[in-house]
């Protein structure tokens, strides 16, 4: 009976190991999935509104210790006037393409103080005027939509492990500045899922 205890230790403890040693010699690709989410500030030629934003896009690392990375990507964000009182209701989307340029200015160990450039094109559609301080006369809402296009750029932290899966960004300085007006300022977390070898 103990025989077999043992053995059921043992066994228990060199699967342990072994996951433990294979887990700390996972290589990961240079490529990635990159998702984020956002608290920001918008302003179009006739839209201003507070709205969550959301994410989504490839990233491929370059150079050996893989400070830059490019990385297309697509933003969805929802926005209304929520504590905004001189502007009428209005509730509308905005859908982004952009391709963004990663750089980690400085690095210590697996911290690193990143900034990013690139353009970007917005298309921003929705509802306008139903109402609120300073339209109350307006009956009636009207659909508008809106096309943007400008450069961007960004600065905040990244954490990244090189053995662990998910790396993980806090970009509190975001802006967005395009034609007609457009203007997008957001606070970011994100997280980047690598892909394995």
């Amino acid at each position: 009976m103990q025989l077999k205890n043992i053995t059921l230790y043992l066994t228990v403890l060199l699967t342990s190991c072994a996951s433990f040693v294979y887990g700390q010699n996972i290589e990961f690709k240079r490529n990635s999935l990159k998702t984020g989410i956002a608290f920001g500030f918008n302003e179009g030629e006739t839209e201003r509104g507070l709205g969550i934003i959301y994410s989504i896009g490839l990233q491929k690392s370059f150079g050996k210790k893989q400070k830059l990375r490019l990385n297309p990507n697509l933003m969805i964000g929802g926005f209304v006037p929520f504590g905004i009182t001189d502007t009428p209701n209005q509730f509308y989307r905005i859908t982004t393409l952009g391709y963004n340029l990663h750089y980690d200015i400085m690095k210590y160990k697996a911290v690193s103080f990143v900034t990013s450039i690139g353009p970007f094109a917005s298309y921003s559609r929705g509802l306008l005027g139903t109402g609120g301080d300073g339209d109350v006369r307006n009956s009636h809402s009207i659909f508008f939509n809106s096309f943007y296009f400008g450069g961007n750029v960004s600065i905040g932290l990244r954490i990244d492990f090189p053995k662990r899966k998910i790396a993980y960004e806090i970009r509190p300085i975001n802006g967005m500045v395009g034609n007609n007006y457009f203007t997008l300022g957001y606070f970011l977390f994100g997280m980047d899922f690598k892909f394995k070898n």
